[in-house]
């Protein structure tokens, strides 16, 4: 397998492809649509597979991409304590928003079925999983449990990976995960499995 950074759209390139803007658009400057398809198809012809990263825990602050779309906090929280990433200067979608929920879920689809990806490689799912990921106290906001646990990006998550197995048996999804989260690749049918199929080692990185 060959696996390639973010794809998608993004803005600066000093963040690898991090910090997306269109998450169902091909990175311009690399080439057309067809020149990554053309891409892939020779690595299948080479017997090569492709895992591509897919960064759906939070997107960059221009202000002419998702940020404050219609004028207010549209694709993310409104509360800066659930919607703000400082440490990456980022703003976090709000995993409640079925709008949302439904723009996330479609774009790793759209990848497998208009660019035969063989597998995704999930950026900072621990970003999304927890509450208080990277924030100090009085800077996050617990769940309706008092708990520090995000429960709606694990939902998504858990739909997203039910989604593609469901429609792309054995394309592969991997969890770029950093904590001692038990069920990230446990299945489905566990309370607090992830679906994934592995996690990613962070041993290896680029």
């Amino acid at each position: 397998f060959l696996e390639l950074l973010p794809l998608a759209q993004h803005p600066f390139d000093g963040s690898w492809g991090y910090q997306v803007t269109g998450h169902y658009a091909a990175y311009s400057l690399l080439g057309s649509p067809d020149d990554l398809k053309f891409f892939i198809d020779s690595m299948h012809q080479a017997d090569i597979g492709v895992i591509m990263d897919f960064v759906p825990a939070h997107f960059c602050k221009d202000e002419w991409a998702l940020i404050d779309f219609d004028g207010s906090a549209t694709f993310e929280y409104e509360d800066p304590r659930e919607g703000e990433h400082a440490e990456w200067g980022t703003r976090v979608f709000n995993f409640k928003c079925n709008e949302v929920r439904a723009y996330l879920l479609g774009a790793p689809l759209f990848w497998i079925e208009r660019y035969h990806i063989d597998g995704l490689r999930v950026d900072a799912v621990s970003a999304m999983l927890y509450r208080n990921f990277g924030r100090k106290d009085g800077e996050w906001i617990p769940n309706e449990h008092g708990g520090d646990s995000c429960l709606e990006a694990v939902s998504l998550l858990r739909e997203l990976n039910r989604r593609v197995k469901e429609a792309f048996p054995g394309v592969i999804m991997c969890a770029e995960e950093s904590t001692s989260w038990s069920g990230v690749t446990a299945g489905l049918d566990e309370p607090s499995g992830l679906g994934f199929d592995f996690k990613w080692d962070l041993g290896w990185m680029n």
